[in-house]
């Protein structure tokens, strides 16, 4: 069965609006390499967001830049990477995703937390930055939480819905919340 001609004229219309959108982010600062598809993204501080060659980045995706003035705050995606739908990036250090990445929908990166020592009132409590890095190979299963300071090596598998808040060794599976080590890939 064919898609119908509003179907066909209502692709071809988002397809026109995000050549647009690349080129004004691009005119903000934005590097991109070459046959990148980008959807409808949120990135305030656009020079500092970096995707790589061959990249698909689905719609809803919000890029979140702290302190754009700093040169140790930013985002960047190797080449060949994929991010789902409606994923969020907070970044208040670096977060760096290696090549050949998969990264399911509705994923959260967050790179700040907050102190909660006892002596001290909780919105008085001191912020704490880490930066996250995925190595290359890397598949993160939809609606999961990466936390501060967390390094997933190459070729490590994140089940759906886990919460990560320490490193992963390579070709490892890990899930559950908080994660756990299920079994090394075969």
């Amino acid at each position: 069965m064919r898609p119908n001609r509003i179907a066909l004229f209502e692709k071809k219309r988002k397809f026109s609006l995000s050549k647009i959108q690349l080129f004004l982010l691009k005119m903000k600062g934005l590097r991109v390499g070459t046959d990148t598809t980008l959807g409808k993204i949120n990135c305030d501080w656009p020079n500092k967001l970096i995707i790589g060659n061959s990249c698909d980045i689905q719609d809803a995706i919000d890029f979140r830049i702290w302190h754009p003035y700093s040169d140790d705050c930013f985002i960047k995606l190797g080449d060949n990477v994929f991010i789902g739908h409606a994923c969020e990036f907070v970044c208040n250090s670096s977060i760096t995703i290696g090549n050949g990445c998969l990264i399911a929908s509705k994923t959260t990166f967050n790179t700040t937390g907050h102190e909660y020592r006892k002596a001290d009132k909780i919105h008085q409590q001191a912020i704490t930055t880490k930066e996250i890095i995925l190595g290359d190979d890397v598949w993160i299963g939809t609606s999961c939480v990466i936390m501060q300071g967390v390094n997933i090596g190459e070729g490590a598998v994140i089940g759906a819905g886990s919460v990560v808040n320490k490193s992963i060794p390579p070709y490892e599976v890990w899930a559950g919340v908080p994660a756990r080590f299920i079994k090394k890939r075969e």
